[in-house]
């Protein structure tokens, strides 16, 4: 026995076998064929076949072509029509138009069930099945009976099961129960077949399924034991409904309905149906009430099962189901366009008997091109589906044990092992001389006196391979003859290290054919020296194989070691006292000062132990306080070449005590300069201005400019320079900022304009920026002469940016002189200016009344006392204003001014 026990949850798992030859091979869609074979699918050409969905075919027990059909014309296997094989009464629309019955009792004769859901001018709608012959007389095949009337009712549902000691077949079709108008699908219509022929028809009614629409798949599941009605319903009805089927008598129980809901408001209208291999999951293909998208579902078939979308799309329309020989279920689609163009490609479900999406859909695995398919696949009895071979992959020197089963009781079992060697019996054994992958044939003659052949793929693993006598040299640091051995370490001398192989080890081969094992294996005290282990080797399946080494422990003394040095914030971090060390570099150095050839290897360690029992090896590149590591030498045959200790030394950390942020004022030579300073410890300093690249090397700095500035700093250390750098920024005190400002000019005799602003000292305030008033964040000022005036702010210790403004002083010119000499020769409106207003609008006239000038613009001078290019007299005039601030004021004023003439 190879297969070791530690595996057993895994290598013990039943192999479900595939093959059902009668149904390998499949005509369906435009001209499209599969053949299924014990190693392959591969596409079948030469098919006469027309079917835009219903179809059926039918093989032997050697799987060649016996004869298929679109349900209205039989074709023989040479792809020819058969004798009599038009005309019959299928309709090559329906869902399920047809299905293949092997007349029980006979070895050349078949029937061919035909359902039709429509009258036509040949044929009315209803059941009918054709009787075939292919024997030595037809060795192609006649239809010696054909379209022979069973009931007339509406009909595109049908399926088969057979009995439970496999003498007869019940025929099962869903439809309306008679042909009236306007009736409802609701009616199960039974048919038993058996040797004597077709019995007349039972119905069972199920108003729970009762709809206006025939679409949809019927199925029965492998095991014959449940029977699931897809009803095609975009109406109140769509769902689909189980029914538990009892083979001994045929007796039809509706059981329960599946939920097709998704969400709130969506569901799904199923359309195609298949049941997993092993009948306990259902598969099923439909259409989102919206009617915009295709999905594949999910269900088991538990009570407490919950479904599963599988996959989904908006381009394709998905369409019958269809379990194969191979246990795969394979999907039939078409293009979701106006005309629902046929796909060139069939999509299938790898692994119909797992859960969720690792069932493995593959939405296009089998290209047909040039040929196509639409919704349909062939229709068979699933029951051709239940055989199956069950079996153990094994150890190829362990023997394997073969059985099957199927719908009925199994008489015989020839058996072909795949490697030329062959058996018959219910249960054999078998034992394979090689490893390899084997295909199991089993042809099975059943109580019913059939045959099938059905198929798998067996495994069978090989062992471990181990070299023997191999030796394992460890360091002793005493010469006592005794150490620390990590036994693992033999593993790449006796096996391929990359393998996914578990070692176990053994003090005595008793211990060894007991399991008592060396609890101990990284960490084991050898006893003597030259020491023999036992150890068994186990492959990822299972199988082992043992052998046995020697463990012997060696002195080898080595020289002391120099010391390596780094800087503190080579980890990139500073300040924790961490250094990143480069152990190909010290490697080079230790070689170098041991005289160490390159044909010994040198692994580092953190502790001795590690070293010894080659655990926790440092990486090329690593990082350490300072601390002991441990240096190991081994020769090319592992054996051990010393083990030393070395230091590592992580040096001080380089501190720079300065601040990330410094003040210094707008203009700094108003005040004593800002010199900042590094520790006089370093050896070298490089000050640097990042915007200008400015530097400079000495210790003191002065923040003169403001911007971002860094230190750099070195120290030369244990024959290394080291360095640190950090950033700081130098900014100016935050300048003040007008809150606001305001001016009344509402007494003629008196204009007051008050200055409030914003800012974190306190200020001076000034109208010519030459005398400054005030202590304070606000400032009134009296007596301010009307016009365009400047505000002045500056902070009283001469640190802040100053900050001035324009103010707008509204006055009128009580009088003016235009002489000519450039004295008040011009009257207008003081402190307007297009900054603070949007619109000025002053009209000035006599004391008639009459307008001799108006003012409309910021940039005029004003009226120089002209009317039509002539002077006015002196006298006395009068003015309307409207001036218009940015915030959409209105400032109106009126009076009277002189115009005065030397």
């Amino acid at each position: 026995m190879r297969i070791f026990v530690v595996f057993l949850i895994v290598s013990l798992l039943p192999i479900i076998s595939f093959g059902q030859s009668q149904t390998d091979n499949w005509f369906f869609g435009s001209e499209s064929g599969l053949e299924f074979r014990p190693t392959n699918v591969s596409i079948s050409n030469g098919s006469k076949i027309e079917a835009t969905i219903g179809c059926t075919s039918f093989s032997d027990v050697n799987r060649q072509v016996l004869f298929y059909s679109n349900g209205e014309t039989v074709w023989n296997r040479n792809n020819e029509v058969m004798e009599n094989g038009n005309n019959l009464s299928g309709e090559t629309s329906n869902t399920q138009n047809s299905i293949i019955v092997p007349k029980p009792g006979s070895s050349t004769n078949y029937y061919l069930f035909t359902a039709r859901r429509e009258n036509s001018n040949s044929h009315v709608a209803g059941l009918k099945y054709s009787e075939i012959e292919i024997s030595t007389t037809f060795p192609l095949g006649k239809v010696i009976t054909k379209n022979a009337p069973l009931d007339i009712f509406y009909t595109e549902k049908i399926t088969a099961v057979y009995s439970a000691d496999g003498n007869t077949v019940y025929v099962i079709a869903f439809g309306t129960k008679n042909s009236e108008n306007n009736e409802p699908f609701n009616t199960l219509s039974v048919y038993k077949v058996d040797a004597t022929g077709v019995s007349r028809r039972e119905t069972i009614e199920v108003s729970e399924a009762s709809s206006p629409t025939s679409k949809g798949v019927m199925k029965a599941s492998p095991d014959g034991k449940t029977i699931a009605l897809a009803v095609y319903d975009f109406e109140d009805k769509e769902g689909i409904y189980l029914f538990d089927f009892d083979r001994t008598n045929g007796t039809i129980t509706y059981r329960r309905k599946l939920s097709m809901n998704i969400g709130p408001g969506v569901w799904t209208v199923p359309y195609g149906l298949e049941f997993s291999q092993d009948s306990k999951i259902l598969y099923y293909t439909g259409t989102l009430n919206s009617g915009n998208s295709s999905l594949l579902r999910q269900i088991p078939l538990e009570a407490s099962g919950e479904p599963t979308n599988i996959f989904s799309s908006t381009s394709e329309n998905y369409g019958s189901l269809q379990l194969a020989s191979n246990g795969k279920i394979y999907m039939a689609k078409s293009f979701s366009d106006e005309d629902e163009t046929n796909s060139n490609t069939v999509a299938v479900i790898n692994f119909p008997n797992v859960l969720g999406i690792e069932c493995d859909f593959q939405r296009a695995d089998l290209n047909l091109t040039p040929l196509s398919v639409s919704r349909g696949l062939p229709n068979f009895i699933p029951n051709l589906f239940a055989s199956k071979i069950s079996g153990e992959n094994q150890c190829y020197v362990d023997p394997f044990s073969f059985s099957a089963a199927s719908y009925v009781n199994i008489t015989n079992i020839d058996w072909d092992f795949g490697d030329g060697n062959s058996a018959s019996g219910i249960n054999v054994n078998h034992t394979y001389s090689a490893p390899g992958n084997y295909v199991v044939e089993a042809l099975l003659t059943l109580s019913n006196n059939t045959k099938t052949r059905i198929y798998k793929t067996v495994t069978a693993y090989e062992l471990p391979v181990l070299t023997s006598n191999q030796e394992l040299v460890e360091c002793d640091d005493d010469a006592d003859g005794s150490t620390i051995f990590n036994l693992f370490s033999i593993r790449s001398k006796i096996t391929n290290p990359i393998l996914d192989e578990e070692l176990f080890f053994y003090l005595t081969l008793d211990d060894l054919n007991n399991d008592i094992q060396i609890p101990n294996p990284e960490n084991f005290q050898n006893s003597s020296q030259n020491q023999e282990i036992f150890v068994k080797v186990v492959n990822e399946n299972g199988c082992f194989e043992t052998t046995s080494f020697f463990i012997s422990a060696k002195f080898v003394p080595l020289n002391n070691i120099s010391n390596f040095y780094t800087c503190e914030d080579s980890d990139g971090i500073i300040g924790n006292n961490i250094g990143q060390f480069n152990a190909l570099d010290i490697e080079i150095s230790i070689r170098v000062q041991l005289n160490i050839p390159s044909s010994t290897t040198l692994s580092f360690y953190r502790t001795r132990l590690d070293a010894q029992t080659n655990r926790n090896l440092l990486e090329d590149t690593f990082t350490s306080a300072t601390s002991t590591l441990f240096v190991k030498g081994q020769e090319a045959d592992l054996s051990c070449a010393g083990i030393q200790s070395f230091e590592v030394i992580v040096n001080a950390a380089l501190t720079i005590n300065l601040e990330e942020l410094y003040t210094i004022c707008f203009d700094p030579s108003l005040k004593p300069p800002v010199v900042v300073s590094a520790n006089g410890t370093f050896n070298r300093f490089e000050w640097k201005d990042t915007t200008t690249g400015k530097t400079s090397e000495r210790q003191d700095f002065i923040l003169a400019t403001i911007g971002n500035f860094s230190l750099t700093v070195y120290k030369s250390e244990n024959g290394i320079e080291c360095s640190n750098s950090k950033s700081f920024t130098v900014i100016n005190p935050e300048a003040p900022s007008f809150s606001d400002i305001i001016v009344n000019t509402e007494d003629e005799t008196n204009n007051i304009v008050t200055i409030n602003v914003n800012g974190n000292s306190n200020y001076e305030f000034s109208l010519d920026n030459i005398n400054f008033f005030g202590n304070s964040t606000s400032y009134t000022f009296s007596n301010v002469e009307a016009g365009l005036q400047t505000v002045y702010v500056k902070d009283i210790n001469n640190c802040e940016e100053p900050i001035q403004t324009k103010v707008s002083v509204i006055g009128f010119k009580k009088y003016f002189t235009p002489n000519g000499d450039g004295e008040n020769d011009f009257w207008n409106i003081k402190g307007l200016d297009a900054a603070n207003f949007k619109s000025v609008n002053v009209v000035i006239f006599d004391r008639f009344g009459k307008t001799v000038a108006t003012i409309t613009d910021f940039n005029t001078l004003g009226w120089d006392g002209n009317y039509n290019g002539k002077p006015l007299p002196e006298n006395n005039y009068w003015f309307k204003s409207e001036i218009i601030d940015k915030n959409d004021n209105v400032m109106s004023e009126s009076g009277n001014f002189s115009l005065l003439r030397n």
